[in-house]
């Protein structure tokens, strides 16, 4: 088999490693497309390593180094694997593709239709009410808070969910236990969210309550589902993984309490039972989708991912482990001190919310601060931008929190719902929401195989989310003061929907794009002669240097991905030499002549 040849292997000393002397032609540096193009059989090495189902047929375009990292394995091993596998002459093997390779796709697609219609597009709808009225209390309280079930529902968690289908079987170098549940569970929650929503908003309660139902059917069964993948991997029980199981119990715990409280506010027997629940339990449900399921998981995940994506220190455990016990004391405090001041009156306990404000500023503070989320990551990455400014949204959020007896006192307002909203949006659309558009950004150009120095630095969408965002707490912080700020309250949320749609719409073509090529089976492996039945996309995907040829031979056209991809793989060479008047055979010979 012709083979392309590859630096040589540099051992941690920069010396060539005698111990990969046979087939020391794969280095940390070496492009995994590269790799796999020379040596298609070196695949089977990086596919027990969690490649499988990543970018194509030739993965994604990364290095062995940076694969190594982000999936959890010794570097120095990795290479001495695949030096051996290709001594051995390793043969590629071309599995079917799993459910599981791709069902990310369907959860992330769902994900960006959710915000882009019930979630964001309909709370900046309800900010326009707000903005023309001049007050918060326009809306219908069973429409804003259908509003904000899509949002953490179809949108935080779908995603939450997607990605952890796709991400968590492969960084604990397993499969995912019972594969086809993703699908019902896919199902459920998306019925789920459209019939409580409906349900909600039409007054229909059966159908807000089936709805709710299925939802934590799925939730049950996704849960169930990690913990068993994580369990059969036998991986180590690490700290990212213990902010992942507790954010899972989050998931779980802040899904049955939302279709509970959709209950009691719907089935209120009248204006003051409906205002107590509503003050009673809208807050401590927040605390425990947003510092309880989002903050979770999405610190978990930063702690395995971002030092090994960014080049950012790696928190140490003891610190982790320290965080992990803050956090979980902050969020079980702040909840349950707000439902004794409820239920007692004592606003000595109101007081006491301090407490546990604080424990939250120290365990994200204990997280965070090693990777110094103000300055540039070592490593540069277009994404890197979404993951510093959410982290500093996640500050900007907890210190309003510890701000708030200050603003009461400047104020003269005792408790602010403009100023807590303000708040709340800092932490969910500025922290949440953009860590989701980074990592989603990061994610899916890897799984679909495309090169991320082609394709957009997301500037756009990224600033106008950032503004949005910061008009809409600056005018509704100041909306105590004044009435003015209402006046642009709604180009906030209108902004933050363009920034989403910008991004989603570029999401959604790299995922549907994968999808249309996911069906190629690709060219197998190198054949040792050329011949005139091969189709020129296979041939240039066995021998690159075999485009010059094609070039001199007027097949130029084929450089160009759109033509490679559907004349490329539908004619072969002889017809493909007929219809441009040349000698099938002479474009064989040289062809084959051209080979390395």
């Amino acid at each position: 088999m012709a083979r392309i040849p590859l630096p040589v292997l540099q051992g941690p000393s920069g010396r060539g490693d005698a111990a990969f002397a046979a087939g020391s032609e794969v280095t940390a540096t070496t492009l995994i497309p590269d790799l796999i193009r020379a040596h298609p059989g070196a695949r089977v090495v990086l596919d027990r390593y969690g490649l499988r189902g990543c970018g194509g047929r030739l993965g994604p375009y990364e290095t062995l180094g940076f694969f190594a990292r982000a999936h959890g394995v010794e570097q120095g091993r990795l290479l001495r694997e695949l030096a051996e596998a290709i001594d051995r002459g390793e043969a590629a093997r071309h599995e079917v593709a799993d459910l599981t390779d791709s069902i990310y796709r369907r959860y992330f697609l769902a994900g960006i239709a959710m915000v882009l219609t019930a979630g964001a597009t309909w709370g900046a709808w309800l900010l326009w009410r707000i903005g023309l009225g001049g007050s918060f209390l326009v809306n219908p309280l069973q429409s804003v808070n259908a509003h904000g079930m899509v949002q953490i529902s179809g949108w935080v968690g779908l995603f939450i969910m997607g990605f952890a289908y796709q991400a968590f079987p492969r960084i604990w170098h397993t499969s995912l236990a019972a594969p086809r549940l993703a699908v019902a569970v896919f199902a459920a929650m998306v019925v789920g969210i459209v019939a409580q929503a409906v349900g909600m908003v039409a007054a229909v309660v059966p159908l807000a309550m089936v709805g709710a139902g299925l939802q934590v059917v799925a939730v049950a069964a996704f849960v169930a589902q990690i913990l068993a993948t994580f369990r059969r991997s036998g991986a180590r029980f690490e700290p990212y993984a213990a902010f992942v199981v507790a954010a899972l119990g989050w998931f779980l715990a802040s899904t049955l309490m939302s279709g509970w409280h959709t209950w009691t506010t719907m089935t209120a027997p009248g204006e003051a039972a409906l205002v107590w629940y509503v003050a009673t339990y809208q807050a401590p449900l927040r605390d425990l989708q947003v510092h309880g399921l989002a903050l979770f998981m999405i610190l978990g995940v930063s702690i395995r991912m971002v030092p090994a994506l960014f080049g950012a220190p790696k928190v140490d455990d003891r610190r982790a482990w320290w965080a992990l016990g803050l956090l979980t004391a902050a969020v079980l405090g702040e909840v349950g001190l707000f439902l004794a001041y409820r239920w007692t009156g004592n606003h000595a306990l109101a007081a006491g919310l301090m407490s546990p404000w604080l424990m939250l500023a120290a365990g994200v503070a204990l997280v965070v601060l090693p990777w110094r989320p103000w300055r540039p990551f070592p490593e540069p990455d277009r994404v890197g931008k979404f993951v510093r400014a959410a982290y500093i949204w996640l500050a900007v959020s907890i210190a309003m929190l510890l701000l708030m007896p200050a603003h009461a006192a400047a104020s003269g307002l005792p408790f602010s719902h403009a100023y807590y909203g303000a708040i709340r949006h800092a932490v969910t659309v500025g922290f949440v929401s953009l860590m989701i558009m980074g990592f989603a950004a990061k994610v899916v150009p890897t799984l679909n195989g495309v090169d991320p120095r082609k394709i957009s630095g997301l500037w756009g969408p990224f600033l106008l989310v950032n503004a949005g965002c910061f008009l809409r707490v600056a005018s509704q912080t100041l909306t105590d003061w004044s009435a003015a700020p209402y006046a642009v309250i709604g180009l906030s949320g209108t902004m933050e929907v363009a920034g989403l749609a910008w991004w989603g719409a570029g999401l959604a073509s790299l995922m549907i794009r994968g999808a249309r090529e996911a069906g190629d089976p690709g060219p197998g492996s190198a054949p040792e002669r050329i011949v005139g039945g091969h189709h020129p996309a296979d041939v240039l995907d066995w021998f690159p240097e075999t485009a010059a040829v094609f070039d001199r031979f007027g097949m130029d056209g084929l450089r160009r991905p759109a033509l490679r991809r559907t004349l490329g793989r539908r004619t072969t060479l002889d017809q493909a030499a007929r219809l441009r008047g040349i000698a099938p055979a002479e474009l064989v010979l040289a062809l084959n002549e051209a080979r390395r």
